[in-house]
């Protein structure tokens, strides 16, 4: 394939997910579509993604931790839909693309790697991408203001980082976790019930086991970090990117959120220059290509600061067009050689992202006062994620 596709020719994009429940992935085959994409996705037989009417084709993944069955189910649905770019759209399915671009990492078929360089850009920094302490070494690197921050392996490095920061700070497992794994702790007392939960936890004793059974590319050996707290408001970013350039980019403003460190539930998309200059500076220290978003905070003197990095799409990324953004349009006129402007238009949006605010709240005043991000003109869809209960991952209903 060439690296410029055909202005006629509708680029072939492959969404590639592992968890069954993701609210953000199943909204993309749509979004993809109306943007010119031929677009297939490949899930659990339960995934949601595969509820969308508007995928173009549907593979099954055979497996949901077993690395081989993985790896042999990509390899199947890439030899029959032929993408030109594969998208992870999950943490699951970030990790394990990234075990298999690592120095000892399993055989890939060669098409299937020549693809995903051209989807993720630099092999060298994707890994990184997904941890917080390496994104944020980046960050520092390429300009971008940060909060400080210390790699921790003990009670006492902890208590050392707090010390050097002051009260509150912020615990958090390096590894991206869908917004689990941050904890803020408000004094000494917090931060060692949390480090004791943590260390429980996120422990390697099961590590030889994870092994044998080839399930070790999730999560195996977390390190942790203790930020600097920022008081400010959250904000994001979601960008589409083309080996290091940044293409587009859509920006939120957070103004509720499922727990007290947890995701976005109402966020007002919108253009936000600082953070836009921000996503491009990174964008291009990873030499990124496809889709990824960055976690920042607007600290209450205005200052933006970078948190960390999702290299992967996000759910405010289907909402971009909402007001003349589209990251997707933007990356399709890339791969062909051309350019897409977007309109002059600056405007905003406020969003409640369905089911997240609903499930926080099903009395939300936004739910009747905002856009409510509800997929009506998909009704298997919105079925299929009504329908979902939380499960353990063999399945089962949580109690």
């Amino acid at each position: 394939m060439s690296d410029a596709l055909s202005a006629e020719k509708a680029p072939r994009i492959l969404l590639f997910t592992i968890q069954t429940s993701h609210p953000g992935s199943c909204r993309l085959p749509k979004y993809l579509k109306a943007a010119g994409f031929h677009v297939g996705v490949l899930g659990l037989p339960r995934s949601l993604i595969l509820a969308s009417s508007h995928a173009d084709a549907r593979y099954t993944l055979m497996a949901r931790r077993f690395e081989p069955m993985i790896r042999a189910s990509v390899e199947r649905a890439f030899r029959s839909f032929r993408p030109d770019i594969v998208v992870p759209c999950d943490e699951r399915a970030v990790s394990v693309v990234g075990s298999w671009l690592g120095p000892h990492a399993p055989v890939l078929s060669a098409d299937l790697m020549q693809c995903l360089r051209r989807s993720l850009g630099s092999i060298e920094t994707f890994t990184q991408r997904y941890s917080k302490l390496a994104t944020l070494a980046m960050a520092r690197e390429a300009g971008v203001d940060c909060p400080r921050d210390r790699g921790v392996d003990s009670l006492e490095t902890c208590e050392a980082a707090a010390a050097a920061f002051g009260y509150p700070v912020v615990l958090k497992i390096s590894h991206g976790a869908g917004g689990a794994g941050v904890v803020l702790c408000r004094d000494a007392a917090a931060l060692r019930t949390t480090w004791a939960e943590f260390s429980s936890r996120y422990t390697r004793s099961k590590s030889l086991r994870r092994r044998l059974l080839r399930r070790s590319w999730f999560g195996e050996g977390h390190s942790f970090l203790v930020q600097e707290y920022v008081a400010g408001s959250p904000a994001m970013s979601c960008a589409s990117a083309l080996e290091g350039r940044a293409l587009s980019v859509v920006s939120g403003m957070v103004s509720a959120t499922t727990g007290r460190m947890g995701p976005a539930s109402v966020t007002t998309v919108c253009r936000h220059p600082q953070i836009e200059h921000a996503t491009a500076r990174m964008v291009a220290r990873m030499k990124a290509s496809g889709f990824l978003s960055f976690d920042f905070v607007v600290a209450e003197n205005g200052a933006v600061k970078l948190l960390e990095c999702n290299p992967r799409p996000t759910q405010i990324l289907h909402l971009a067009p909402l007001i003349g953004v589209d990251p997707a349009r933007a990356l399709k006129a890339s791969l062909a050689g051309g350019e897409w402007t977007p309109p002059a238009a600056d405007s905003s949006v406020e969003v409640a992202f369905f089911p997240q605010e609903w499930k926080r709240d099903s009395a939300s005043a936004a739910l009747t006062t905002v856009h409510h991000d509800v997929p009506w003109d998909d009704p298997k869809l919105l079925r299929a994620i009504l329908g979902k209960r939380p499960s353990t991952w063999l399945g089962r209903p949580v109690p």
